[in-house]
């Protein structure tokens, strides 16, 4: 009788199993790039206000998105936050740290009108320094490399390619100042955790 119960009890789990939707990856990417694009879009309206308020400097804008965040109930407390404070939404914190970066690359944000237009002219910004200021030193000698570093090299990358360390790398480079300093604590932190845990020969180069 139990022998005939479970069997019944495993049929019937088979069938829900087949009865059960299917997720299918490729729909849930379209789905998530879809949502990417219409918050990019609905992120162009930041640009608007911009213009409408003529910030022509990152201290203008600065202090139009305290003011906008003192109505939603966000603090913009620098540093560590207190007791009681409440963030804005990091998707939100992203955009107005890509246009942060953008006033102080030099890039003229009201004459911008989307968001990918202006991270697509803050990338060229950063890219037209790094040449000035390689220019600047065409013959300086390289750092001597640690001999535990020989061999390694790092360059940047615009591409994520599914291998770890590469990617932790590419990310770093790539993500907005705010995102950037998120990313390194708590890289620190595993850094941290797991150093405690290796070999004790295993000792911070100094």
């Amino acid at each position: 009788m139990t022998t005939k119960k479970t069997a019944s009890k495993a049929a019937a789990a088979a069938k829900e199993a087949a009865n059960a939707p299917h997720v299918d990856l490729a729909t849930v990417f379209n789905q998530i790039e879809k949502a990417a694009g219409a918050m990019d879009t609905l992120a162009g309206s930041v640009l608007d206000a911009a213009r409408a308020a003529d910030a022509k400097t990152v201290e203008s804008f600065d202090v139009m998105v305290y003011e906008a965040y003192d109505k939603c109930g966000w603090s913009h407390r620098q540093g560590r936050p207190m007791d009681g404070d409440v963030p804005a939404p990091k998707a939100i914190k992203v955009y107005v740290s890509t246009i942060r970066g953008a006033y102080r690359a030099g890039v003229k944000v009201l004459d911008m009108h989307s968001i990918d237009e202006v991270r697509k002219a803050l990338a060229k910004a950063k890219e037209h320094a790094r040449e000035l200021e390689r220019a600047k030193h065409p013959h300086t000698e390289p750092e001597p490399v640690a001999p535990e570093l020989e061999g390694v090299q790092l360059e940047k990358g615009d591409k994520l390619i599914g291998a770890m360390f590469h990617d932790a790398a590419v990310l770093w480079e790539n993500l907005p100042e705010a995102e950037k300093e998120a990313f390194g604590q708590k890289l620190q932190k595993l850094l941290e955790q797991y150093t405690k845990k290796a070999p004790p020969a295993l000792r911070l180069v100094v």
